[in-house]
């Protein structure tokens, strides 16, 4: 099983040559195996996702600002009638996830309306997502902190676990934080949302994200065996990320990298 970070920025994709160790397209991850392929969130890194037609394609959105959904229609796979996607988000429900996805990639907003007659996206409930994959993986979710309400999901398969905690606000809501480190307690991997320092989150009270040094605390206590930073400011290039990442992160914590392959099994 591999876990694959195809967009670690957060807020608006990032044209920039100060970026390209780390990558500039907004939040995309892929978990996939030989049975199935996951995508958890569709910014603009969603453009270079591989979509292989020989399993099933899996899509969950922990919540649906523009920075998660932006790569949908940018895919080329979305509109080939012989690939199936299985569509949901734990924050709203079927026929919600429908009327937010029409509203952005239809006319006079986008100008083609991809989700018209498309018989290949299989949009479902949460409920009926989690049972449609069990055969493939297990997926658990729990809210987050984040303006307008976001989902973190627990996948694990194979005996390995993956927390996805991006686009929370930690420190806000103790139950919230204590739901999230119950997922991420000795798991393999947690996804973090480190999008500010502790300098420049004082400022940022109510934004719906997390310190790059709040990730390092929540590593060690949740005793995950890896932490991975991701949702990077759009003004946070390449020369300061590695300048933080001697000084700051300890063993076991890493800055995401665009198209970085991590084999879990």
């Amino acid at each position: 099983m591999d876990l694959k970070l195809h967009g670690v920025r957060g807020s608006i994709p990032v044209p920039s040559r100060k970026v390209l160790k780390y990558g500039g397209h907004t939040t995309c991850m892929e978990i996939s195996s030989d049975t199935f392929q996951l995508i958890i969130d569709l910014g603009s890194g969603f453009k270079n996702v591989e979509i292989k037609k020989n399993i099933p394609t899996f899509i969950v959105f922990s919540h649906f600002h523009h920075d998660h959904t932006q790569g949908f229609p940018f895919n080329s796979a979305v509109y080939d009638k012989d690939i199936q996607f299985h569509i949901s988000s734990a924050l709203l429900n079927r026929k919600e996830i429908l009327r937010v996805l029409e509203n952005c990639f239809s006319p006079p907003v986008f100008p083609l309306d991809i989700l018209d007659d498309n018989i290949n996206f299989n949009i479902m409930n949460f409920d009926t997502f989690k049972a449609a994959a069990i055969d493939f993986f297990k997926i658990e979710t729990f809210p987050l902190c984040h303006p307008g309400g976001a989902s973190g999901y627990k996948v694990s398969a194979f005996n390995k676990s993956i927390v996805y905690a991006l686009d929370h606000e930690f420190g806000l809501e103790k139950k919230i934080d204590n739901g999230l480190l119950k997922a991420a307690l000795n798991c393999d991997v947690v996804i973090w949302d480190g999008m500010y320092t502790e300098k420049e989150i004082r400022n940022k009270l109510g934004w719906g994200h997390s310190s790059i040094e709040q990730g390092v605390m929540f590593y060690r206590k949740s005793k995950a065996k890896k932490l991975l930073i991701s949702h990077h400011a759009p003004e946070r290039d390449d020369k300061e990320l590695d300048i933080m990442s001697k000084s700051v992160l300890p063993k076991g914590v890493f800055f995401a990298k665009e198209n970085k392959t991590i084999k879990l099994i």
